[in-house]
């Protein structure tokens, strides 16, 4: 279970997710990475699962733009594939290397192509901004909060965020932060039409 942290903008950044990994190094023992990007920084502590290699490490980084990402990403190897076929290389085995050219592709749209379980920052380098995003069900955790100084902060575990921001809340699953509002890619509890079968027939059709 990896850690992931962050910092969208303004200054002390790299102070503060330092300090905020501190409460976390347990979920990523193996190692850890922070980076200033001038406009923000960026936070990994690993866990080493998938694609071992030191080129498995996060950040990963495609032309400029940054991802982070803690989860796990189902069927990953046939979206590698069309990938590879568009003309992009991959460094390692990682299933969460395929984000970065993901979104190159299909910009937040690619989150509804997403079969997985995840909790990502990616930092896009062309319009210097950040964007954060959590699966559908919420299996991997990820909360938020401002600093003092009105700066978004994002974390994989609440305790990351304490001393850094004042009021920290649960990231809403099946939602992107983008230009500073949260947007619906996937409301898992909508239905289209309401079955009114007996049960037996119910489970007969399960």
């Amino acid at each position: 279970m990896c850690t992931i942290m962050g910092y969208c903008g303004g200054s002390d950044g790299m102070e503060n997710v330092s300090r905020g990994l501190e409460a976390t190094v347990s979920r990523g023992p193996d190692d850890c990475r922070i980076i200033d990007l001038h406009d923000g920084v960026l936070g990994f502590q690993r866990l080493s699962i998938m694609g071992l290699t030191l080129e498995g490490m996060q950040p990963f980084e495609l032309d400029g733009t940054y991802a982070v990402c803690n989860g796990e990403i189902y069927g990953f190897l046939k979206q590698r594939e069309e990938l590879k076929k568009r003309g992009y290389n991959f460094k390692s085995d990682s299933d969460c290397e395929i984000l970065l050219p993901m979104y190159k592709e299909y910009g937040t749209e690619m989150f509804v192509k997403l079969d997985a379980e995840f909790a990502c920052i990616i930092y896009d380098a062309f319009s210097h901004e950040f964007i954060a995003a959590r699966d559908p069900i919420g299996i991997r955790p990820l909360y938020y909060g401002k600093s003092s100084d009105g700066t978004m902060v994002f974390a994989s575990e609440a305790k990351n965020l304490t001393g850094i921001c004042d009021k920290i809340m649960p990231f809403p699953p099946g939602h992107y932060y983008k230009n500073g509002e949260f947007i619906c890619y996937c409301d898992i509890t909508a239905i289209d039409k309401v079955i009114r079968d007996d049960i037996e027939t119910v489970c007969r059709n399960i």
